[in-house]
């Protein structure tokens, strides 16, 4: 702990700290205030020096805001307000603010009058305004006047060889070899809830928040899951009137800190052990999926804001044709409006995904809802055939080669004709994708198409060059089918 400050304990020094080091409400803060009031009565009733501690906002600390000292205890001259907690040193203070439950009797560290680290005993209760925990009464009494290099540290060890063999045939191991067990954290607890046999895994994940040691602790002060003690008890009661029912699992995950765990607690009928847990370590898996949705989320917004681009330059062309006397520039800018618009379909598509594929189907769909339609004559445009996905490049070329051959069929094919009929389709034959424009209009011959025809040659070179595909013009009096394949 780092020495910040050295004060009297009063409202002003409180709410100050509060304001300066967390979120905290005035309502909040005047929660805290109030229960300090009782801190000489905790003391003097449980024979333990106690604290009040709040977190300190988008930090692993703590602070001390409010201490009581019993009669007898060593630190009578000394003050600890302002000091700042760290979670490594006294992990059940955290547990408490994070889960908002009781901690009892766990170890954590005290210093001496020199400033020498000393292990100390903690009970850590919650304080809460409303349903949230805003911070902690903590309950201490050194273990030791000893500096905490002096002494010895436990180490669990596991003679209980048919507690053992049990507990692996619940696991599915044959073989107390840990090296061979599932690579997670494992803890067994007894019927009374004390811990009786706990892993390396459990133990490393442990250590590494803060726990100097976990052995012989209740699950109530190891727990980080929201299955309480006696929550599992009752669930024990419920699977005895069972006799089909042997595990009653329950999986969750949890944040502790910067650390992610996904916790899995199995209460069984077997003997002697009667509460399971699993704890695997999901810290670095939650940071990838969470940088995974940013990504996409920056992705969308990124797909958003070319297609509202798009849509910005289509509008100002648009604009320009009004006022353009010209009927010749007229359509030509109308025909580059099109374009634009159908390369903004993909892009709009995309904005509303997760990924950067696009449906083919729903591009059709989308570029046949902007179509722009002749008043004559009535021409109804079909959309069928396999779906598959492009990633945006395709899609997009896709689109635009699509709104081409598309326009150029509302605007040539049914000439002279009362109505008419379009066919979209689409067809995925292992790796070839081939797209399908029919219409039965009246024909023409591609081979009089002059060679300088904007339309065919954006058709073409599309189709030849961004998607290394072949195309493929068939017409006649009774229509005409335009195909191009490709490979995704």
């Amino acid at each position: 702990m780092k020495k910040t400050a050295n004060t009297s304990i009063n409202r002003d020094y409180i709410t100050r700290m509060c304001h300066d080091y967390t979120l905290l409400s005035n309502e909040e803060i005047e929660t805290i205030v109030e229960f300090s009031k009782m801190l000489p009565y905790f003391s003097r009733a449980t024979d333990f020096d106690s604290y009040i501690d709040i977190k300190i906002h988008n930090e692993e600390k703590a602070l001390i805001i409010a201490e009581s000292f019993t009669k007898n205890s060593p630190y009578a001259n000394v003050t600890f307000l302002g000091y700042e907690v760290l979670r490594s040193n006294e992990p059940a203070i955290f547990r408490s603010l994070e889960l908002g439950e009781d901690t009892h009797d766990m170890i954590g560290i005290s210093y001496g009058k020199d400033g020498s680290e000393i292990l100390a005993k903690q009970t850590v209760i919650p304080i809460f305004h409303e349903e949230k925990a805003v911070a902690v009464l903590l309950l201490e009494k050194q273990l030791s006047a000893q500096p905490i290099e002096t002494v010895r540290e436990k180490k669990q060890t596991y003679e209980d060889a048919e507690l053992l063999e049990t507990m692996l045939s619940i696991l599915g191991f044959c073989s107390a070899d840990e090296s061979l067990q599932i690579r997670e954290g494992v803890l067994a607890f007894d019927e009374d809830g004390y811990l009786v046999y706990y892993n390396s895994f459990a133990d490393a994940i442990y250590k590494g928040l803060g726990y100097r040691s976990i052995d012989s602790l209740h699950y109530d002060s190891l727990n980080f899951s929201r299955m309480h003690f006696e929550d599992l008890m009752y669930s024990r009661m419920n699977m005895a009137s069972d006799g089909e029912q042997e595990i009653l699992s329950n999986e969750e995950k949890v944040s502790i800190g910067n650390k992610s765990f996904k916790i899995r607690v199995v209460s069984t009928k077997y003997q002697p052990i009667k509460i399971l847990v699993f704890i695997d370590d999901i810290t670095e898996i939650i940071k990838y999926e969470n940088e995974i949705n940013n990504y996409l989320v920056t992705y969308r917004e990124i797909h958003h804001r070319i297609k509202n681009n798009l849509q910005t330059v289509a509008s100002l062309l648009r604009l320009q044709g009004r006022v353009c006397e010209d009927p010749e520039a007229r359509i030509i800018l109308s025909e580059s409006i099109n374009r634009i618009l159908s390369i903004a379909v993909t892009h709009d598509l995309l904005s509303k995904k997760n990924g950067n594929q696009a449906s083919i189907l729903e591009v059709f769909e989308s570029l046949t809802k902007g179509i722009i339609r002749p008043n004559e004559p009535s021409v109804d445009i079909v959309v069928g055939g396999d779906d598959f996905y492009l990633d945006s490049e395709k899609s997009a070329v896709v689109a635009l080669v699509v709104n081409e051959l598309l326009q150029n069929s509302m605007k040539y094919a049914f000439q002279g004709k009362s109505n008419g009929k379009v066919e979209l389709n689409s067809l995925s034959n292992g790796e070839i994708r081939v797209i399908d424009v029919i219409d039965n209009g009246v024909g023409y011959n591609p081979d009089s198409v002059k060679k300088d025809s904007l339309g065919l040659m954006i058709v073409r070179t599309y189709v030849e060059e961004k998607l290394s595909g072949r195309l493929v013009i068939k017409s006649g009096c009774s229509g005409t089918k335009t195909s191009f394949a490709f490979k995704p």
